[in-house]
């Protein structure tokens, strides 16, 4: 007889821990629920809140780039 396996969780992004420990409780609670819920089929980092995470994340590195190359050229 055949056993069912469900399926493993979705791989979570290199950067989730830093992303989690971000959100605010309710977000963390949304969070969880979808994880229940949705199980294998949610992929964190294609949602709203990690897409916009991720986008102010890359453009807060890029400017503290800038800045050091500024202050650089500065010397």
């Amino acid at each position: 007889m055949l056993r069912y396996t469900p399926p493993k969780p979705s791989p979570k992004p290199v950067d989730f821990d830093e992303f989690y420990t971000s959100l605010t409780p309710a977000e963390k609670e949304l969070h969880e629920l979808a994880t229940e819920k949705l199980g294998s089929s949610y992929f964190i980092q294609w949602t709203h809140m990690y897409t916009k995470w991720s986008k102010l994340k890359a453009e807060k590195t890029q400017s503290e780039k800038l800045k050091d190359e500024k202050a650089k050229s500065e010397k």
